[in-house]
């Protein structure tokens, strides 16, 4: 079974990827093996229909299975200043991983304690011939946004890394060890059990 995973960004593919292992009889491919110029507007009003959408339009110009996603940070003590469904048009698509990482500060400068909880929501979709098979979301972290940033060394778009801070580490994502974020990746044990059952019918 092919599996196209349906973004150009290297570190979001990684971990989408890292989603399916375990599974046997399983080619993993990337966008960069097709010669596909395809941008695709992620208006939609949920991020399960943001990612369904975006695996539905890509699978159209391959005859592999596509899978998708689309994911946000909520956080809820910023109320109309954040939106899920932007995070990066707030902080600014066009700014450096720096400058989105100190918008972010900005913004919660006044917000200190419980109020700077967060968590982290992802939607994955996988689609077929132009043809949405399944989608699936959920809460995959929890964490408190730090109140500063520990260096400005920001690891190529991971800004967001940069500030998601585990009190029980007394460290921020990036700075975790490979142990460390294999716990905190527990979180996601759900999402990824559903998207590997659905894959392991299609094998059959």
């Amino acid at each position: 079974m092919d599996i196209l995973i349906g973004t150009k960004n290297e570190y979001k593919a990684t971990e989408i990827a890292s989603l399916l292992e375990g599974l046997h009889d399983l080619k993993i491919h990337y966008l960069a093996e097709l010669d596909l110029n395809l941008k695709i507007e992620e208006e939609q009003n949920t991020l399960k229909k943001n990612a369904g959408k975006k695996a539905l339009e890509i699978s159209k110009f391959t005859k592999w299975y596509v899978l998708a996603s689309d994911g946000g940070v909520d956080i809820p003590a910023l109320g109309d200043k954040w939106d899920i469904l932007k995070n990066q048009r707030i902080v600014g698509e066009g700014s450096t991983d720096l400058e989105k990482a100190q918008k972010l500060l900005k913004l919660m400068k006044e917000l200190k304690n419980e109020k700077r909880k967060s968590s982290y929501r992802l939607a994955l979709a996988l689609a077929r011939k132009g043809k949405l098979i399944w989608t699936d979301e959920k809460v995959t972290d929890k964490g408190i946004i730090a109140k500063n940033l520990y260096d400005k060394n920001i690891p190529p778009y991971r800004w967001m890394g940069h500030l998601w801070y585990y009190p029980q580490f007394k460290k921020v994502f990036n700075q975790l060890s490979g142990d460390e974020k294999l716990k905190v990746r527990q979180r996601g044990k759900s999402l990824r059990m559903s998207l590997q059952k659905k894959i392991k019918e299609l094998m059959l």
